[in-house]
């Protein structure tokens, strides 16, 4: 990773270490994969099959019966996290999940991908699934790319579900600008040689995020995704969205969900008591009462 890589703006938030990773050569278990004859997939013993998109396998479940609803999971976990909510949710829609490239079994992105990618992923996989339109529900970074998605691709999507959704940029604090100058100053050094090099690997180790530090091979695609800055698009989301956060959420407070509803049309916003950044499954019991009236679901 070149030393132009380092950076400590904010974490990408609720991550965790990547599951189920793979063997770090872009290559993933064999289980729920076609037989290469061009036969449909068999399905791994917990429901999961693989589709080559792009050149990439990606590991993906659908459940259930009725309107057809994707799960855009976190950065650094995988569709796994959706599970319960997905087996729920399947009484009365198709539900779709999927790891992102470089996360749970999917293959590894090829490069460093920015968020446009991760939109570009998302629409080859509905339609190699023959999803032509669905609502979509995306927690972290998973909404991400769903505001994206929703903003540039609305014919693609019915409804928009952003679960403590991340894309608005962290306040400058005075703790943040000090973090951003050790960290030009950690590029700088590091241009010194071996000794500068083992200097700027202590800074790096004092001031990056653990989510940088964990990020691996996917370090390029966390800080090009991290320092994108999504308010500008939110304007442009035409489809009804429905904002539900935690009013504990450290990671993307409860002013990022305010700033998204004043800047998405027609967007309202749940926050719900005593949730973190997985206020869904910190609150199922009421997150899934608001949630599945929003989807037009029969109780």
């Amino acid at each position: 990773m070149p030393s132009a890589a380092i950076s400590v703006p904010t974490t990408e938030p609720g991550t965790a270490p990547r599951a189920g990773s793979s063997d770090g050569q872009g290559t993933v278990p064999s289980a729920g994969s076609s037989d290469g004859q061009g036969k449909a997939p068999t399905p791994a013993p917990d429901g999961t099959r693989f589709a080559t998109v792009g050149g990439l396998r990606i590991r993906y479940r659908t459940m259930g019966k009725g309107a057809p609803l994707v799960l855009l999971h976190g950065w650094g976990t995988s569709l796994d996290t959706f599970r319960p909510m997905a087996e729920d949710l399947g009484r009365f829609h198709t539900v779709t999940s999927f790891d992102f490239p470089g996360h749970g079994q999917s293959d590894l992105p090829p490069g460093a991908w920015a968020v446009d990618d991760f939109v570009g992923l998302t629409l080859d996989l509905m339609a190699e699934l023959g999803i032509e339109k669905a609502s979509v529900l995306g927690h972290s970074f998973g909404g991400r790319v769903a505001i994206k998605l929703a903003a540039a691709h609305p014919e693609k999507v019915d409804r928009l579900v952003l679960v403590d959704a991340a894309g608005v940029p962290p306040a400058q604090t005075v703790r943040r600008r000090l973090k951003r100058f050790a960290s030009r100053f950690a590029n700088s050094v590091g241009r010194l040689g071996q000794p500068g090099q083992a200097v700027r690997r202590k800074i790096v180790a004092r001031i990056a995020s653990p989510d940088y530090m964990n990020a691996g091979p996917l370090r390029g695609t966390f800080l090009a995704v991290i320092r994108e800055d999504l308010r500008p698009v939110m304007p442009l989301i035409k489809v009804p969205t429905f904002l539900i956060w935690g009013d504990l959420d450290e990671d993307t407070p409860p002013s990022d969900a305010r700033t998204m509803e004043r800047l998405i049309p027609g967007a309202r916003l749940l926050l719900l008591k005593s949730a973190g950044h997985f206020s869904y499954l910190d609150q199922y019991g009421r997150f899934r009462l608001a949630v599945m009236p929003f989807l037009a679901v029969p109780e």
